[in-house]
């Protein structure tokens, strides 16, 4: 039997808290004393997570780069199998007492607020795991199991309580499991196995093969997304950038012309409107304005339109309302708190309120296959 250093957890450090405690406090005085300085550290800061996230080895990004090997023709080297798991020698789950090739056992310590809600953090993680077999329609093949990564950051679907306020749950690599491996194939006493590569930083890890399929079918739409976000958040930089000169350049009000150019239309009175409020509506119409209006459009849609036309019109207005209202009200929302400029709040709205259209018209295929794969997931659970 191996052990798997998913590790013990920790409680938090006595550090920790206090310097959590401190930047909270220092957010919240820039907010109050240099509320302009957040707006512009939002953005970029924005770009930059969305940047590191993208870096570094793991097993969903790496199963993204390798093409699904059967076991008979296996070459040499990083490989991704499926196949169903083949348990040899059986341990003993540590919560049920289910035979299986390997589990993780996750330990949480919870705390009880005001209002009778938990809220749970991992104070022990424990994985263990011995050899197994994966077989897939070809053959089957050794997996010897030191090193392996079981299920990520996967977390268990139910927990049993251990105590007053704790509580436990376990993980399986059961007998028959469908699961994905990724790990490097290699001769060991004249045999092909998978095991751990000789680099520590490679991939070696099995996750189950439903989580795989999700990700794959979600991977296109995060990676689009993102890049419509990074535009829109380099954009909006543009935006937060601008002067009161910028805005009479353009013809748009300020705070010291709103005033003369109300008379100008009725565009521009409303927006002087927005001025003389401090821009407190523009969160609101973001977030149910928005939501409402669209709302209308699509029984109008339903009762306008041909039954085509009508499917394809109301998935691109239904994404747009979710993605627009969402992303609008909290960015928009964020900006009133901050006391940014009332015609900034406004555009920044529209820059959001635009690439989320553009996302919706453009993207309807990737999110149909998305919408598909996991209507189809859920009528198979419902049966």
């Amino acid at each position: 039997m191996k052990t798997i250093p998913v590790g013990e957890e920790k409680k938090r450090s006595r550090w920790q808290i206090p310097l959590a405690l401190l930047f909270l406090a220092g957010f919240g005085a820039l907010l109050i004393y240099a509320p302009m300085a957040v707006v512009a550290m939002f953005f970029p800061v924005f770009i930059l997570c969305c940047l590191v996230a993208s870096f570094g080895a793991n097993f969903y990004k790496t199963e993204q780069r390798l093409a699904t090997s059967q076991i008979r023709s296996l070459a040499m080297g990083l490989v991704e199998i499926r196949g169903q798991v083949i348990v040899d020698k059986p341990l003993m789950s540590p919560v049920y007492g289910k035979p299986c090739a390997g589990y993780v056992l996750i330990v949480q310590e919870g705390e009880q607020d005001d209002d009778g809600r938990w809220s749970w953090s991992r104070v022990y993680g424990e994985a263990r795991c011995n050899d197994f077999r994966l077989r897939d329609a070809t053959g089957e093949i050794h997996v010897i199991a030191e090193g392996i990564d079981l299920f990520g950051n996967k977390h268990p679907d139910d927990y049993e309580s251990i105590g007053s306020s704790r509580r436990q749950g376990e993980i399986l690599l059961s007998q028959d499991m469908d699961v994905m491996l990724i790990g490097e194939a290699c001769e060991r006493d004249g045999q092909t196995v998978i095991a751990q590569g000789k680099n520590p930083k490679a991939v070696f890890g099995v996750a189950l093969t439903e989580d795989v399929e999700n990700r794959r079918v979600l991977a296109p739409l995060w990676r689009v997304g993102a890049f419509y976000a990074a535009v829109v958040a380099m954009l909006g930089v543009g935006v937060m950038a601008m002067t009161p000169a910028h805005f009479a350049q353009l013809h748009l009000p300020g705070p010291d012309t709103y005033q003369q150019m109300e008379s100008i239309g009725p565009v521009y009175k409303w927006l002087a409107w927005l001025y003389r409020e401090g821009g407190f509506p523009i969160p609101f119409m973001a977030a149910f304005g928005f939501m409402l209006t669209i709302f209308v459009v699509l029984i109008w849609a339903r009762l306008l339109l041909p039954k085509g036309m009508r499917l394809a019109v109301g998935r691109v207005l239904g994404a747009w309302m979710g993605l627009g209202m969402v992303i609008g009200g909290v960015v928009t929302l964020l900006l009133f708190v901050a006391h940014v400029d009332a015609m900034k709040q406004f555009l920044v709205w529209m820059l959001i309120l635009l690439g989320t259209l553009v996302f919706s018209l453009f993207e309807q295929r990737k999110m149909g296959v998305a919408y598909k794969h996991f209507a189809k997931r859920v009528s198979k659970d419902t049966l």
